[in-house]
């Protein structure tokens, strides 16, 4: 970049910002690739293939939030869309275990809880003070609808638990490395959007790109375990 683009920048993004602003758009390539993967190298459900729309849907608002930090329009759909890929995977995976009875339970459960952190947010736009519901001191904190995101995610995680032992044996490992990189990200999102640690390990910005590789391995993971419905 040359020194006057660095200095046109300069007074909107700093160093940290700019970072998050870049990685952003790792977001939506880890909704896109999973796209064209799977048109390119065989289909999966539909309620996955709306769930990689989903990572490419909130990628979107998040190139956004991190190009205008500290636009509360920009955070509304930046954590809703991120809520809404919540909710996409946990259908997907109810989807894939559940009985349709139960299917409906959760769908019902979830939806009406995500519906009301998502009018929440939307206070928070304007109307209600946004403030920490988790604090970590100067390092970081989790709002309202970080942790609302949080314990959707935890669901996801935790049908998949429960369905365990129906996981096709030759796509556990890959089972196994989601879950380590979800555990991963929980750890990076910790950090506030600023913090730096040894000069260049930006913590957001390095949990855009663990989240994205994430999404690219979750395709790949059910690539392998819906490999009989390719070949049938």
């Amino acid at each position: 970049m040359d020194p006057q683009t660095v200095q046109a920048l300069a007074p909107f993004l700093h160093k940290a910002q700019l970072a998050n602003a870049v990685t952003s758009f790792a977001t939506c390539l880890g909704g896109i690739m999973p796209l064209l993967f799977t048109a390119l190298a065989g289909r999966q459900p539909r309620r996955w293939v709306f769930v990689y729309a989903c990572v490419l849907i909130t990628g979107i608002p998040t190139v956004w939030l991190h190009a205008y930090e500290g636009n509360r329009v920009a955070s509304f759909f930046d954590v809703g869309t991120n809520i809404l890929l919540a909710w996409a995977l946990q259908l997907a995976v109810a989807g894939d275990f559940l009985k349709p009875e139960a299917r409906r339970r959760l769908a019902l459960v979830s939806t009406s809880a995500n519906l009301i952190v998502i009018g929440w947010l939307f206070l928070e736009i304007s109307l209600v003070p946004k403030k920490p519901l988790l604090a970590f001191g100067s390092f970081g904190q989790f709002y309202v609808g970080e942790v609302a995101l949080i314990l959707n995610c935890f669901v996801v995680v935790g049908l998949f638990a429960a369905n365990h032992a129906r996981i096709p044996r030759e796509a556990r490992g890959l089972f196994y490395l989601i879950v380590a990189m979800f555990l991963c990200g929980l750890f990076l999102a910790t950090a506030g959007n600023d913090q730096v640690s040894l000069r260049i390990f930006a913590w957001h910005s390095v949990w855009h790109l663990v989240g994205a590789f994430g999404f690219v391995t979750l395709w790949l993971f059910n690539h392998v375990r819906f490999a009989d419905r390719r070949e049938a």
